[in-house]
């Protein structure tokens, strides 16, 4: 009888083990890219990128029917060997109640960054076309705290809030941050059954990368509103076919000398089509940021084309042809855009 209660405690704390276990995950993108006028210059060069390459761990363990302590630790690897340090992406601890929602604090995306999803942003961590080099708001926050529900509680409808503390930093009019919720990024989101996906985020106070600011890149505090909307036209009888779209507004939180009336509009649309029965997946997008300031405009337009053979479900080879066009004289560029071709591999493991 005692081997027969051994035998049973052994087995449960084993399946116990195996049910907890981490997720090791990671992927490996790599692209050959010729560039022309690289970086608005008159420079013509050759890349062997590593695009956003990653390792992670990630898990749940379960604490009781309604509850699980949730976990996730990243870092982007140098796939090209450029960089051999390994540098920070998504991290936190948090814990899920069941039909609820999912309380996390740590290092992770924003909720207006994650409002745009692979939909919207078709070179999404490409080393040269992601859209993080045109629009405000793709940041990755630290020292957040952040709450999402689960969108099946509520049919589809999901709520995101997300507080970060300033701990001491100064914002752009020298005042304090040392309080809770300094910066606040926040989204409503929906999906249905019929393949239609929208958005609302908004970011308050948040300090975001401007990409596309007069003089070069600029990081300020930030209030902005992004609305973003995609629908899959397998449920009209279109098998394959989903287009995608973007409208965002941002402006600094504080006014800025030397930058009266500084803002940005942009709009992206974006079209793929996963050819039925084929591993062929055809995608284009275009994407426009509009910026103001002084009363003065310049405009970033970018255009661009990526075909995807899939090899399995872990392993695509693609290609990407694309085109950025600036204002030269108002961002101080040499030249007045930026040509990428490039051939790669995305493995998944």
């Amino acid at each position: 009888m005692k081997k027969l209660l051994l035998a049973t405690a052994v087995a449960a704390l084993s399946l116990s083990s195996v049910q907890a276990a981490p997720t090791l995950y990671g992927k490996l993108s790599l692209t050959l890219d010729q560039v022309s006028n690289a970086d608005f210059t008159e420079d013509k060069v050759t890349e062997l990128n590593s695009n956003a390459s990653r390792l992670g761990v990630k898990g749940e363990e379960k604490i009781t029917d309604s509850l699980s302590a949730v976990y996730l630790a990243e870092w982007e690897v140098s796939g090209d060997g450029d960089d051999e340090t390994l540098k920070k992406r998504n991290r936190y601890a948090g814990l899920k109640f069941a039909n609820v929602g999912t309380l996390k604090a740590g290092h992770y995306d924003s909720y207006f960054k994650t409002a745009a999803g692979s939909d919207q942003d078709i070179f999404n961590d490409n080393e040269r076309l992601d859209f993080k080099d045109i629009l405000v708001g793709e940041d990755r926050l630290s020292n957040v705290v952040g709450f999402e529900t689960d969108p099946a509680m509520l049919a589809g409808l999901g709520f995101n809030i997300m507080f970060q503390q300033g701990e001491g930093s100064i914002d752009d009019a020298g005042e304090d941050r040392d309080g809770f919720g300094d910066s606040i990024s926040t989204s409503v989101t929906y999906e249905s059954d019929i393949g239609l996906a929208l958005a609302l985020a908004g970011n308050f106070d948040v300090q975001s990368k401007w990409a596309a600011a007069p003089g070069g890149k600029k990081v300020l505090y930030t209030d902005a509103i992004r609305l973003t909307g995609s629908y899959d036209f397998s449920n009209a009888g279109a098998e394959g076919l989903i287009i995608g779209g973007l409208f965002q507004q941002a402006e600094p939180s504080e006014e800025i000398a030397g930058f009266d009336d500084l803002e940005e509009q942009a709009f992206g649309l974006t079209l793929a089509y996963s050819i039925p029965s084929t591993p062929w997946t055809v995608k284009g997008e275009y994407v426009t940021a509009e910026t103001s300031v002084n009363d003065e405009e310049g405009s970033m337009d970018r255009y661009g084309v990526v075909v995807d053979y899939k090899l399995n479900k872990q392993t695509k080879l693609y290609g990407v042809l694309a085109q950025t066009k600036a204002d030269e004289d108002f961002f101080g560029f040499d030249e007045d855009k930026e040509t990428v071709f490039g051939l790669g591999i995305d493995l998944k493991f």
